[in-house]
């Protein structure tokens, strides 16, 4: 259906001017409790960088638990904001990344239990999963949702192993977990953390590689073509809560951060 944008431009009000009072963020914002708990997992995560090992993991996982709790108190506390969406967004990339980069690092330093002769091999599917699942896909989803208004939940749903991952909880919060755990596994060097975590690793990055094949610019119009007409206009429905990292946790785009599209008048017509 239509957003707040619209149903005010129906109304009267210029579009441009609806898109900007809706994007500015308030001051305020940056004191909600849900940001706040970002800021501490931008912390978490720095005291991360400074260890090594065992508190590395310590600190790092404890960044993950909170990743858990910022959509909760967003919605509790009726704090959803644009600023905490694309914050919250940003770290989860961020961490990703330096746990996986840590792992190549370690890997190919001799840190870990894995062998000498599957070192490089190793470190090159932690560096691909950097480019291609964390930067890349990712990073196509968000443009396709957030410029062109194609739903995120459901890109990608011709494949069994997208809509596993993506519509299950269970799945969802398995394959996360265990993507993190695979990291860190090899920066402690723990073969059974490591080889318990694999499976939801491999299948983590094989849905999300999917998902980008299936997303591509050249598709993008078929992508879009398969949603009810009133979600194509307006993109997914924004709430804090809906995610690929933890389930519950994470916000899809507010208001503010759609595309407001102008119509033309009859007089330009």
């Amino acid at each position: 259906g239509a957003g707040p944008a619209r149903t005010r431009e129906r109304f009267g009000e210029p579009p441009s001017r609806c898109a900007a009072s809706e994007g500015r963020m308030k001051f305020k914002e940056l004191f909600y409790v849900a940001n706040i708990i970002d800021y501490a997992r931008i912390l978490t995560l720095y005291w991360a960088l400074k260890s090594d090992g065992w508190g590395f993991l310590g600190w790092y996982s404890f960044s993950y638990i909170l990743d858990a709790f910022d959509g909760y108190a967003a919605r509790a506390l009726n704090q959803e904001s644009r600023l905490g969406y694309y914050l919250d967004m940003v770290i989860d990339r961020i961490s990703s990344c330096i746990c996986l980069h840590f792992a190549a690092k370690a890997v190919l330093s001799h840190d870990t239990f894995v062998p000498s002769n599957f070192a490089w091999p190793v470190a090159l599917v932690l560096r691909f999963c950097i480019v291609m699942v964390e930067l890349v896909a990712h990073g196509t989803v968000m443009f396709l949702s957030e410029v062109l208004g194609v739903h995120q939940k459901q890109m990608g749903y011709d494949y069994a192993i997208v809509r596993m991952y993506l519509s299950d909880k269970r799945f969802l919060s398995w394959a996360c977990i265990s993507f993190e755990g695979f990291g860190l596994g090899l920066i402690v060097s723990s073969p059974t953390l490591t080889l318990l975590s694999f499976p939801g690793f491999a299948f983590r990055a094989a849905a999300n590689v999917t998902r980008l094949i299936a997303i591509m610019p050249a598709r993008a119009a078929r992508e879009k073509g398969k949603w009810p007409e009133g979600q194509q206009s307006d993109g997914e429905v924004p709430k804090r809560g809906s995610s690929d990292r933890l389930g519950h946790h994470r916000a899809a785009s507010p208001p503010g951060a759609q595309v407001v599209r102008r119509t033309r008048s009859r007089s330009s017509s």
